[in-house]
């Protein structure tokens, strides 16, 4: 597996928004593209097990399609896991759920990235949709920037916390055409 702690997140979003400004013709058509991409077969064996171990570990309540955590919150994301649509998050089962999380709370995200052949984002924003192509979501209020592609039978992971102050914020992927796609959901604060 790889790991890495978020802080690279303002570094690769200002990589990104360099090389992105040329290509987005290109990346979004390369999204498009990868609509039908699942992990091979190989892959699935060697990292399903161990993705579904730490989506187990996110100890939120699920109602319909609402995500509930107390004071100790862990939220465990998957981007884009095998049956579920691209591009989307996926939380317990539940396809871009709303989050309702206790105001002050300490909120640990796991972000995890299995979508082989393609990176993604997961970012916390006040900015609400709609979101165009090239989504402009600052400021960010946590996340991870530019996750790695998985690679060698390997998938990727970040970990990073949140003190969650009252409020309602939107989880996005800032990949260009994502959000604009679906790859978001609400967080509501209370």
């Amino acid at each position: 597996m790889k790991s890495y702690e978020g802080t690279m997140g303002s570094m690769n979003r200002a990589l990104i928004a360099k090389g992105v400004a040329v290509a987005v013709g290109a990346i979004f058509s390369v999204g498009v593209a990868c609509a039908g991409l699942v992990p091979t077969s190989a892959f699935k064996k060697a990292t399903l097990p161990q993705v579904k171990a730490m989506l187990g570990k996110d100890n939120g309540k699920v109602s319909g399609k609402t995500v509930t955590y107390g004071k100790n919150a862990h939220i465990v994301i998957a981007a884009v896991l095998p049956g579920f649509p691209f591009p989307s998050f996926e939380i317990h089962h539940v396809k871009n759920p709303t989050l309702d999380i206790a105001a002050g709370a300490t909120v640990k995200f796991t972000f995890i990235n299995t979508n082989k052949g393609f990176g993604h984002s997961f970012d916390v924003t006040k900015k609400g949709p709609p979101y165009a192509v090239m989504p402009k979501v600052a400021p960010v209020v946590v996340g991870t920037g530019f996750s790695p592609v998985p690679t060698g039978g390997q998938f990727g992971y970040a970990n990073f916390t949140w003190k969650a102050a009252p409020g309602t914020y939107y989880y996005v992927c800032e990949i260009p055409g994502h959000a604009a796609t679906g790859m978001f959901g609400k967080i509501v604060v209370k």
